[in-house]
């Protein structure tokens, strides 16, 4: 099976994605690339998880609110 890979990004090369200039959308979509590449289940706690690590991580108050926004996101619930 052919596996397309993204540009490479990982935490490890690219901690912040935030000061890469990319939306919540981009974000969202390359932290889930990160998951499932490493080949773990994509779920609320896969994705609170990476956010979380991202929060601590962040370098500035900016980043930090960025993920947050994020991890809210993927905790709302349609009512």
């Amino acid at each position: 099976m052919r596996q397309n890979k993204h540009d490479g990004l990982s935490p490890e090369t690219s901690p912040s994605l935030y000061t890469q200039g990319f939306s919540k959308e981009e974000t969202m979509g390359r932290v889930v690339v990160e998951i499932l590449e490493a080949g773990r289940n994509l779920n609320r706690k896969a994705l609170c998880s990476k956010l979380l690590n991202r929060v601590e991580s962040a370098g500035s108050e900016e980043e930090e609110k960025h993920y947050m926004k994020l991890i809210r996101l993927v905790l709302e619930r349609d009512s």
